[in-house]
């Protein structure tokens, strides 16, 4: 690699790192994840609130290191650790896709490897955000830019032995422990090393199974541990119902206001200007189509599930995939003058980008639901880099969670609510008397969540921290992620006081909605549902959630209590 390469490598790199940090802050679902690390380290299980098993973490990867560095950096550090994890392996990521596209290229006559695909990523505001945010993006990052350059590696090594080396296998199979929905990238990766081996067939199952010891463990884990196939968010999500329409309009979300379309012309463009030169086999073209179908392939699935809430957010993987092939590109000999102009033209694009091309809605959320997630809580905490809770809480959050805490410390028996907005001086709003201790249902599970004592239970209105409401029934499509509100009869009948189902209260719901809702989470599938996430972890309780989790993870219940107790009792 030249002087000229490396400098101009070095640059995007410091790019990525520059603007990660120009942009740092924290999600309030990064928050959800720091509870559930100081619950792991305080030996309570990777659970949201002690006594209730649910999987509210999206990224069991994610939520390791996140442990680990917590445990291991001094002082009460997860914010930051979250922050500075995530710059370093977005950069990881990108330089990796930047390697592999220079090797990919190897064989062309160049005067020079230019960062192209790289700089695309590089001007968008979303990759910005994510970068940093608390979550597992930058760790995606970094998953599909390793995985590339490793299988470029494996391709021009010229052994390219069935099954070998392990260190591959595995490092594809981790796929779904980064996200879960990366099981389809892996997948279509995996099934292309497998075919492109050379060796006896035995070998390469050797491969797809050291591919799938982890992420197989993880999953029988999942299933004995938490009673469900998939993490209890996506339960609550719904994430098997198909919602073409506004998943499609969550695309056009992201490729209409930063003009996608261009640089997706400039890099077909590119491609077309650099065939005459390609010394690619069949081999070399067959792994790009690899790469292109699974970022196709994930893309389509975020569609198909309906997008999500935050701008960007979880199409982000599936662009950089598809840029890793032309990460890095050669200024050819022949063509340079061609190739100059295409790169002239991404880069004027790319200035207008980042000094212009923004959403109608920043700093908010757009009509459908999308919000420009990082503005929005930057306003909310009137602070330009909000990362600790400090930051984002203000004396608001933290003298009202103070109060709900000082609740739990003198033995107190209450259904606390959260209160949106919130001040210094803002009253608890106390729904009711409780059946044992504190119970907090907030709506912004992250920091509220993370603010509150350990013993205090928190659970969250939407369904993504509660083993019951997640299983209600959906109504019509609405806000992603935000559609399942806990219907206050539910909700008295699983923490209330037993009295609350024997006579009226003002400003409850009545005693006979209580009353059936209790008495339908006692009997049958409910009942089994309530006890695979709350009666002791057994070894027989284990085997049965393991068995049960197929027919758990497909129960509804209907928000009508009545109903509901026909159904199950």
């Amino acid at each position: 690699m030249s002087t000229v390469e490396r400098a101009l490598y070095a640059a995007v790199l410091l790019g990525v790192l520059v603007a990660g940090w120009a942009r740092r802050w924290t999600s309030d679902d990064a928050f959800i994840n720091f509870r559930v690390v100081e619950n792991l380290l305080a030996g309570n299980g990777p659970v949201f609130s002690a006594g209730e098993r649910t999987e509210v973490a999206t990224s069991a990867a994610w939520l390791a290191v996140l442990t680990v560095a917590e445990a291991v950096v001094p002082g009460d550090a997860v914010a930051w650790s979250s922050v500075v994890l995530g710059l370093a392996l977005t950069a990881t990521g990108v330089l990796f896709a930047m390697l592999g596209a220079r090797r990919l290229f190897a064989g062309t006559a160049a005067r020079l490897s230019v960062p192209f695909g790289a700089v695309v990523f590089l001007a968008l505001p979303p990759a910005w955000d994510f970068t940093t945010s608390g979550l597992e993006t930058g760790m995606s990052f970094a998953w599909l830019g390793t995985s590339f350059w490793a299988l470029v590696r494996w391709m021009q090594s010229g052994q390219r032995c069935a099954g070998r080396p392990l260190w591959l296998f595995v490092l594809l199979g981790l796929g779904p422990l980064v996200r879960p929905d990366f099981a389809l990238v892996a997948g279509i990766l995996l099934l292309w090393l497998t075919v492109a081996s050379v060796g006896p067939w035995w070998r390469r199952l050797l491969g797809l199974f050291a591919a799938g010891v982890l992420p197989v463990a993880y999953q029988v884990f999942r299933m004995g541990y938490y009673g469900l196939l998939v993490p209890n968010t996506a339960v609550a999500k719904e994430s098997s119902r198909p919602l073409w329409g506004r998943g499609t309009d969550y695309l056009v979300d992201l490729v209409g206001p930063h003009l996608l379309w261009v640089p997706g012309l400039l890099l077909v463009a590119m491609l077309v200007a650099l065939l005459p030169a390609l010394t690619w086999r069949a081999l070399e073209w067959s792994l790009v189509a690899a790469v292109l179908l699974a970022a196709a392939a994930h893309a389509l699935y975020v569609v198909r599930v309906g997008g999500d809430f935050m701008h960007g957010r979880l199409l982000m993987p599936s662009l950089f995939l598809l840029l890793c092939p032309l990460a890095a590109v050669p200024l050819t000999r022949a063509r340079v003058w061609v190739g100059a102009a295409l790169l002239t033209a991404t880069g004027v694009w790319a200035v207008v980008s980042a000094a212009a091309l923004r959403t109608g809605y920043e700093g908010g959320i757009s009509a459908g639901g999308i919000s420009d997630e990082r503005g929005f809580y930057a306003g909310l905490a009137g602070v330009g880099h909000p990362v600790t809770i400090e930051d984002h809480g203000g004396a608001g959050v933290a003298n009202y969670v103070d109060r709900v805490n000082r609740l739990a410390d003198d033995g107190e028996d209450l259904v606390v609510l959260q209160v949106t907005p919130v001040r210094p001086d803002t009253d608890l709003d106390v729904l009711a008397p409780s059946a044992r201790g504190v119970v907090f249902s907030v709506g912004n599970a992250g920091f509220y969540g993370y603010a509150s004592d350990l013993d205090v239970f928190v659970l969250d209105g939407l369904g993504l921290t509660d083993a019951v409401n997640s299983h209600i029934e959906a109504g019509p499509p609405g806000r992603p992620g935000h559609e399942k509100v806990y219907p206050s009869w539910y909700l008295l009948a699983r923490y209330g006081s037993p009295e609350i189902a024997e006579r009226q209260f003002e400003g409850l719901p009545s005693d006979a909605m209580v009353a059936a809702s209790r008495a339908a989470l006692s009997c049958g599938d409910l009942a089994e549902l309530v006890e695979a996430t709350t009666g002791p972890l057994t070894w027989e309780r284990f085997t049965d959630n393991l068995v049960g989790a197929p027919d758990r993870t497909s129960l509804r219940i209907p928000t009508d209590p009545f109903a509901a107790e026909r159904e199950f009792c």
